[in-house]
Parts: structure tokens; C-alpha cells; sequence
């Protein structure tokens, strides 16, 4: 199969779909990201060989139709709950997996990458994002006529993530951090390596027809990643999980919560451990990155004297040095 490199990608005005974009035109792809409101993702054409098309419904098929025509591949990442107005809603999940499927179908696409979480699973019946994401992977796997890989996630963290971003701005606010599902382990793995593999996947076959666990080195509770965020941002901090209840109340007001720490996504998405036992570098070729220097990007104290302060601390030196 001779493979070209027009490639459309559904539901990537996330966090996620921004680094996929970024390392799909650093190698030389020609790239389509379909958004509803072309004129709010307009910084997407900024990326070489990209351009932004509208795609209003789902339930369009011209529509669909258009934004596939002359396609070679397809990355679907309706998954991510990170893209905010762009956003599917879960209950919609499976029928635009069900749309999207029969028009790659329809434009006779060759390859087809897409996005899921470990444990995703259409029997999992007492979780309903892992039941509809597994639902759609179903559908997606089984897409004719194209070579389908789904990738299969623990924690994606990274710059303005819904987790260690959001531990950032609460221990910014104040020396105390509250957690959802603070038990739950995780193995992340950092945005920028997510979207290099997928990118490195696209043509090895020896990922076609699979469904693989992407995950990092290392594992964690919630909890625990918390608390190296404020080790990495160098304050002495409380770190506890908060009960559902509570934390469901917080998701509920949003940013009018006096928590910043807690999210609907991370309910909804970090109530199953996230483990694997897969290896990372014998997948896709190159080593993932540690979580201290994905973290310390943006977590990390940049100012010397906040550095300095730090170090004065450990050592127990007088608190009158401290400037």
C-alpha cells in the first residue's frame, strides 16, 4: 500500500489535537482540521501545510464528504475532552464514531488512527465514558477498507492539561491541594510523546490492526502526582483527596469554585486505574519523557529568588534570609 500524506483530523482543537497538528506538520503532512467555527481556530493555519475547514454537523454527509475528499488518513480524536465548545458530548460519542466510520468508509481512506483510554471497554456498564468509548472504538476498529490503530491512553498530561495544570493554579492560590480520585494510579505519558507516536505510527505497519496502551515510566496515585506538583513548584504544601460529593459539587460551579483543582473530566475520566504493562520505547521507537521535566515546563518556579527561598528552606536556614 502506497500511502499519501493528506491527512483529516476530527476533533483536534484540544490540547491533544494541538500537539497532534504540531507534529503532523513538522513532518511534512498535509493536514485538514474540521471545526465547527473555522473563525475561533484560525492560529491552527499558523502550523505549515495546515489549513482549517468547517464541518458544522456530523450529521451532514456532503459535509463529511468534502472535508474527506483526497484524504490518506484520518485521525479521530473525539475522545479528548479537551476541546472545549468543540467538545462531543458523551451521549453523542458513539453516533459521530458511527458517522464518522461510514464516510471514511465512503471516501475510501486508507489509514485510520484514533484516540481512546485504557479500560475502555463496551462491557465496562458501570462506567458510561469507558462504555461509550469502548462502543466507539468498536466501530472505529472495524472501519473497512482501512488499516486502524487505537491508542489506548493512561493520563495525558502536558502544558494546559485538566490535571497538573490545574494542581498549578490551586497551590497559586494557596498552599492546600485537593484531589479527585486521589487512589486511582496512573502511568502519564506527556502530550508532545502521545503525538509524536501517533505521527510515527502512521506508516509502521507493525501497528496496523492494533490497539495499543500508551502509557509513561512512571506510576502514581492522583495523589501522589500532586504532591510532585508542589515538590516541582517547590512549596510545602497539605495534599488530600476530597470525597465525590464534594468534588462533584466543585466540577459544578466550574470556574466559579473556590477549588480550582477539580474538574467533570477528571470524574469522569480517573475512576479506573490507568496501568500498563506496555513499553513504550519498543512501540514507538523513542523514550518518553520523565514527569518532573514535563511538569517542571510550566510548574517550576522561574523566578531566582523563588529558587533560592526553596533551597534556604532545606537547608533550615534562618527564616530572615528569605527574601
Amino acid at each position: 500500500m502506497v500511502l499519501g500524506n493528506r491527512v483529516t483530523v476530527f476533533s483536534g482543537t484540544g490540547y491533544i489535537g494541538r500537539e497532534v497538528v504540531n507534529a503532523l506538520s513538522k513532518a511534512g503532512y498535509e493536514v485538514k482540521l474540521c471545526v465547527r467555527r473555522p473563525e475561533r481556530y484560525r492560529d491552527f493555519a499558523l502550523y505549515n501545510g495546515t489549513k482549517v475547514v468547517a464541518l458544522t454537523s456530523y450529521d451532514e454527509p456532503e459535509q463529511l464528504d468534502a472535508v474527506l475528499k483526497g484524504s490518506d488518513i484520518v485521525i479521530n480524536l473525539t475522545a479528548d475532552r479537551s476541546n472545549g465548545t468543540e467538545r462531543i458530548a458523551l451521549d453523542e460519542l458513539v453516533h459521530v464514531n458511527q458517522k464518522i466510520k461510514a464516510a471514511v468508509e465512503h471516501a475510501g481512506v486508507k489509514r485510520v488512527l484514533s484516540l481512546s483510554q485504557i479500560g475502555a471497554s463496551s462491557n465496562q456498564e458501570s462506567n458510561e465514558y469507558l462504555c461509550r468509548l469502548g462502543e466507539s472504538d468498536s466501530l472505529m476498529f472495524t472501519t473497512a477498507s482501512a488499516d486502524v490503530t487505537i491508542f489506548k491512553a493512561s493520563l495525558i498530561i502536558g502544558e494546559n492539561d485538566d490535571t497538573t495544570q490545574r494542581f498549578v493554579k490551586q497551590l497559586n492560590r494557596m498552599d492546600l491541594l485537593m484531589v479527585a480520585n486521589g487512589e486511582t494510579i496512573v502511568q502519564p505519558v506527556a502530550v508532545k510523546d502521545l503525538a509524536q507516536a501517533m505521527v510515527n505510527s502512521i506508516k509502521n505497519r507493525k501497528v496496523f490492526g492494533k490497539k495499543l496502551e500508551v502509557v509513561g515510566e512512571e506510576r502514581l496515585t492522583i495523589k501522589e502526582l500532586g504532591e510532585l506538583v508542589a515538590e516541582i513548584m517547590q512549596k510545602e504544601v497539605l495534599v488530600f483527596p476530597m470525597c465525590t460529593l464534594n468534588a462533584k459539587l466543585m466540577a459544578f460551579f466550574g470556574a466559579f469554585a473556590p477549588v480550582a483543582s477539580i474538574s467533570s473530566s477528571q470524574l469522569e475520566m480517573l475512576k479506573e486505574d490507568l496501568i500498563s504493562d506496555a513499553d513504550f520505547d519498543t512501540q514507538f521507537g523513542f523514550a518518553p519523557a520523565s514527569l518532573e521535566s514535563i511538569i517542571s515546563v510550566y510548574a517550576a518556579p522561574h523566578h531566582i529568588r523563588e529558587r533560592y527561598n526553596y533551597y534556604r528552606k532545606e537547608a533550615k536556614r534562618n527564616t530572615d534570609e528569605l527574601v
